[in-house]
């Protein structure tokens, strides 16, 4: 058997079962009317006063009431209030129509902004170069008080350090030339006395 589906209209959706006129939630809401309002009432009017306890009465009936009974666009009020808070309170903001010109100047303001950090960010970078000099003249200073008074040459030393240097080259340049002659007398042992003698005969020529 295939399944009937059956079209059920809005108006039989959002039905509610009445009792003696009112649905449950309104019933509810009746009853805590009832409750708020009587005691406050009889409380209220020795101390403050029939017409003060009136509003008061009143603005309680209302504030239940309204969330009981009343339907905004077929939504309760549990649903209407976030909605209204949303749309009055959080997005109220008027959009303004803006033109072309108009949105080239703000361009051009945040633009000018930007500018001016930068300009201010390079003041800071050259502070901190002028900064990085001033120390390094004052230790170039105080190098040279120190070596007036123990007597350092600075063109001597940097003499010295370039022997010096030298002197490593050469050192090193020997030993690689003697490992070389070692490597080649070793190979030389081992050839054979023919051998010796077919490369001394290529060398003559």
């Amino acid at each position: 058997m295939d399944n009937i589906e059956i079209t059920v209209f809005d108006e039989i959706k959002d039905y509610k079962e009445k009792i003696y006129f009112f649905n449950f939630r309104q019933w509810i809401f009746a009853i805590l009317i009832i409750i708020a309002v009587v005691p406050t009432y009889l409380i209220l009017k020795e101390k403050i006063g029939e017409e003060a306890t009136s509003y008061i009465v009143i603005a309680i009936a209302g504030v239940l009431g309204f969330i009981g009974f009343v339907k905004i666009h077929e939504l309760p009020a549990e649903k209407i209030m976030p909605f209204w808070f949303r749309h009055y309170l959080l997005f109220a903001k008027s959009i303004h129509y803006m033109t072309d010109s108009e949105y080239e100047l703000q361009h051009q303001k945040k633009n000018k902004h930007k500018t001016k950090s930068t300009k201010t960010d390079n003041s800071k970078t050259t502070k901190a170069e002028i900064r990085e000099m001033k120390k390094k003249q004052k230790q170039a200073k105080i190098l040279e008080k120190a070596r007036k008074k123990y007597g350092i040459n600075p063109e001597y030393s940097k003499i010295e350090t370039i022997k010096e240097e030298k002197e490593i080259k050469v050192n090193e340049i020997n030993e690689s030339n003697n490992s070389r002659k070692d490597e080649l007398s070793e190979k030389l042992s081992k050839l054979s006395k023919e051998q010796q003698e077919a490369l001394l005969k290529l060398l003559e020529r």
